[in-house]
């Protein structure tokens, strides 16, 4: 009783401060650089609206100039003047009709944020499956690290043995040396496990900058997938995966771009409304003692302003099959992220099916062996079993042990992959992407 008492101390501290899947998941996407870079590509998308929108606004320009002029004309009867030249001018326009520029434009601009808004779900969608990829490769490489030492301890054990029987001479040599050989071959196997184990603790800190163990992490367990037939998932992942999201924006985009590349084409309608002021122009002084009465030149018009280019050097042309050719890349990356998407469903949920079967065999591998185990370890102190055999029937426990931990984290990393290519991964998680 003392004793289970003193391990719920040691324990109970360990598992409130270990950090789950979910939380994992949440910070990093709450810390990520990725995300942020992907909420300020939002945020450009949404300012360029207004940008977009200034078309359907007048243009208002305030003019100024000063400075010397020296003019001969007929108004000055040929006579040189240098005077101090003053213009001012105010002028708004206001379009009627661009080629529908501005509507296209507003169009592919909101498009544009659309597609960065699903930039933000796409990017939060890879990096929660990439959280929790390198998650489960700490717990699975420290598992398997665990079970590499068990096993050099396990040969340790029996080399020592043998080595007992071999100095008083009732053991044969050559079983010494075989013995030494797997104990060699896997303390390389534990320092193998062991780097890895560091390695993707390293990968693991790259999302999630800080010092972190397989002790600081909690085992999640399999949920419920969206459906259970590959048919219907790939359905799933084809009306919520955000990369599908994100490429269709971009073919909204590019199907208003072609269009807003004909507004050339078109002629364009202005109205203008100018009101202008000028002091000593043309070389004629406002304050000159002939034309006393008069002080200064201003006016003010207003104007329908009509113009049609009809030669631009085929750069409008050229605008065109340029926009056309983006329109049928934007179609191509759908139609590849598609192929993808259906691919990697299929593989995860196969594999997810399959390593569920498999774990049933694994485990009864597992226990097989065991028991099998404990009856050599019988039989070798009845002197019915060699160390040599024990050897043999403890690497087959080893394997098992090393299968089953690698399938039961494969079906692990399935069942998050199913989620992710469906677009759930966030939702099922409960993540929230501000």
């Amino acid at each position: 009783m003392k004793q289970f008492t003193l391990l719920s101390v040691v324990l109970v501290p360990m598992l409130v401060s270990a950090m789950t899947i979910t939380e994992a998941v949440q910070k990093a996407v709450e810390t990520h650089p990725q995300i942020e870079m992907k909420k300020e590509d939002k945020n450009t998308q949404s300012k360029l609206l207004t940008r977009a929108k200034a078309g359907y606004l007048p243009s208002v320009d305030l003019s100024y100039s000063v400075g010397p002029e020296a003019t001969k004309t007929v108004n000055n009867d040929g006579i040189r003047e240098h005077l101090t030249r003053q213009d001012a001018s105010a002028v708004l326009t206001q379009s009627l009709f661009a080629g529908f520029e501005t509507e296209l434009g507003v169009k592919q601009q909101k498009a544009l944020i659309l597609s960065a808004s699903d930039g933000v779900k796409e990017s939060a969608n890879e990096l929660a499956l990439s959280t929790v990829t390198y998650y489960l490769d700490v717990l699975k490489n420290y598992e398997l690290y665990q079970i590499s030492k068990e096993n050099v301890d396990v040969h340790k054990k029996y080399l020592s043995q043998i080595e007992e029987k071999v100095n008083a001479g009732v053991g044969r040599s050559s079983d010494y040396k075989q013995t030494l050989a797997r104990y060699e071959n896997a303390l390389s196997i534990q320092y193998l496990a062991e780097q890895n184990y560091i390695n993707s603790i390293s990968s693991f800190e790259r999302i999630l900058p800080g010092a972190v163990t397989a002790a600081d992490l909690e085992k999640p367990s399999v949920g419920e997938i969206p459906a259970n037939d590959i048919e219907s998932l790939v359905n799933i992942a084809m009306q919520n995966n955000p990369t599908i999201h994100v490429s269709q924006a971009d073919i909204q985009a590019a199907n208003a771009a072609l269009k807003r590349s004909n507004a050339p084409y078109y002629p364009k309608a202005d109205i203008k409304l100018e009101a202008y002021w000028n002091k000593n122009v043309h070389g004629i002084a406002t304050d000159a003692p002939t034309t006393s009465t008069v002080e200064e030149d201003s006016g003010y018009n207003a104007l329908l302003v009509l113009s049609y280019n009809i030669f631009n050097g085929f750069a409008d042309k050229a605008n065109i099959e340029a926009n056309r050719h983006r329109l049928l890349n934007k179609n191509s990356t759908l139609a590849d992220a598609k192929r993808y998407i259906k691919a990697h469903t299929e593989i995860a949920y196969k594999t997810f099916e399959l390593t569920k079967k498999q774990l049933v065999h694994l485990d009864n591998t597992v226990e097989a062996s065991a028991q099998t185990v404990a009856d050599y370890q019988k039989e070798n102190e009845l002197g019915r079993r060699s160390i040599i055999d024990l050897l043999n029937i403890e690497l087959e426990f080893n394997n098992a042990r090393n299968r089953k931990t690698t399938a039961e984290y494969e079906r692990l990393l399935a069942y998050y992959q199913i989620l992710a290519y469906t677009g759930k991964i966030l939702d099922e998680m409960s993540v929230v992407v501000e």
